[in-house]
């Protein structure tokens, strides 16, 4: 059963061309100061054949996580998983199976 917590918080942060008033790509810490260190659950899904985009989104999250205790899901394509490693400092732990076959891993 689903439960719900109103203390719970969230937060959506999203970049796409269409939403570039809210943000700029350029600036992966040209965010609100009171979101500085305040996440202690990250999810990211960058466009995972994009190094540079990676590199930026590792920023970001630096910027969002709390210092103790964060945890990060980041999805993202066999072709940035050594790179993911190294700019995060964590192993890829889980490798989907899919059922439709898409044209990168």
């Amino acid at each position: 059963m689903l439960k719900k917590d109103p203390s719970l918080q969230v937060q959506l942060l999203e970049y796409d061309m269409r939403f570039e008033r809210y943000g700029n790509y350029n600036e992966p810490e040209d965010l609100p100061l009171e979101l500085k260190h305040c996440f202690n659950i990250i999810v990211a899904d960058p466009p995972y054949l994009s190094k540079e985009c990676l590199e930026r989104v590792t920023q970001t999250v630096s910027f969002l996580a709390s210092p103790v205790g964060s945890l990060l899901l980041l999805l993202t394509g066999d072709a940035q998983r050594d790179r993911a490693a190294e700019l995060l400092g964590a192993p890829c732990v889980f490798k989907p199976h899919l059922s439709s076959k898409l044209g990168n891993e």
